[in-house]
């Protein structure tokens, strides 16, 4: 590596203005704290990368993926879930006789990648906060700028009292090796963005009342059929679900399959490279619904978002009845938010 290299560190460059013009395409306006971001990500950046939190529909996703896709660089992005179970999958696959260890896995993932992009950084279980606490000195010891992407401050990680020591060696690494970042607090553009005319992907999604009848909506098998679809690494797991072709991208399930069930977000997320059309139903109210249900419910929402896959939801409630009320759970302003891209379907009072 040259000595120009290591003074310019390992931040890719970007000009501002090119940034700016993507970001503000089609008449978009950003607001101070946004353009603000903009500046931040094609600037000069010290440290070995960038922590970017804020609230919900503040644009940290948004304008990441912009920076991302706007670099001609080499460059990684995937979700933190992915990165975690990839890191899993690599260790456990390698044959014997080759490196194992955590550090080589993160730089065979990683590749000539000149920027690795990591998001939804939101780490709820201690599990994932051992893992990360091996996975993050792979990542700040590659030649590459990391962009990590968050609703929390990194202080704020693993928030429950209770566990959430076994993240701070992570925080410390994240305080001391990149620039932490916070989009100010503002307006939620998802809900405003919502009814745009721009539906593909996830947001060409639908949340309708059990019952309710959409263009487009609950696919054409009925609920009493049930399917086994393979899960996990091996594919050697099955998991029940209520119908599902692979040739057609289609799956369809009830909360309970999905969310009620041992169903893991790798398992999500496995399932999301062979569908791209998902129809979740029979989905109860939230006061019915326990914790880890809960918990499955918006890893599977945060696994579409980000594949951007669609998802037909339907619910016992209305959304804006179901996001009301008062048994949500933790990052609930998040889940809402996303749920909010989907287009909302009539009650059938038939």
């Amino acid at each position: 590596m040259s000595s120009r290299r290591r003074e310019r560190g390992p931040w890719p460059h970007l000009r501002e203005a090119t940034l700016r013009a993507v970001v503000e395409a089609d008449g978009r306006v950003l607001d101070a704290g946004q353009r603000a971001t903009v500046k931040l990500l094609t600037g000069r950046i010290p440290s070995r990368g960038v922590y970017l939190h804020g609230g919900v529909g503040r644009g940290k996703t948004w304008l990441g993926a912009e920076f991302f896709t706007a670099l001609e660089v080499p460059k990684l992005r995937l979700h933190m879930h992915a990165l975690l179970g990839q890191v899993n999958q690599v260790v456990a696959s390698a044959p014997a006789g080759q490196p194992k260890g955590i550090d080589h896995a993160v730089a065979r993932i990683a590749g000539d990648a000149r920027l690795v992009f990591i998001d939804e950084f939101h780490v709820h279980d201690v599990g994932d906060a051992m893992l990360l606490r091996r996975v993050l000195p792979g990542l700040l010891a590659l030649d590459a700028g990391l962009l990590l992407t968050s609703n929390y401050p990194a202080d704020g990680l693993l928030p429950d009292p209770l566990f959430h020591h076994t993240m701070v060696p992570v925080i410390e690494m994240i305080q001391s090796s990149l620039t932490e970042w916070q989009i100010p607090d503002g307006v939620d553009y998802r809900p405003l963005n919502a009814g745009d005319g721009r539906r593909a992907g996830f947001a060409s999604g639908s949340w309708t009342v059990a019952g309710a009848t959409v263009t487009g909506g609950p696919g054409p098998t009925a609920a009493r059929t049930s399917a086994h679809v393979p899960v996990g690494y091996s594919g050697t797991r099955q998991l029940e679900v209520t119908a599902a072709d692979p040739e057609a991208g289609e799956l369809v399930a009830t909360f309970g399959q999905l969310c009620g069930a041992p169903v893991s977000v790798q398992d999500v997320l496995g399932l999301a490279q062979t569908y791209s059309r998902w129809h979740l139903r029979a989905v109860p109210r939230p006061e019915e619904i326990d914790v880890q249900a809960f918990q499955r419910f918006a890893f599977l929402v945060d696994v579409l978002v980000d594949a951007d896959v669609r998802l037909d939801v339907e619910a016992a409630l209305p959304l804006h009845e179901w996001g009301r009320a008062a048994h949500l759970p933790r990052d609930a302003d998040r889940f809402l938010s996303r749920l909010s891209l989907l287009g909302v379907g009539r009650t059938n009072t038939a």
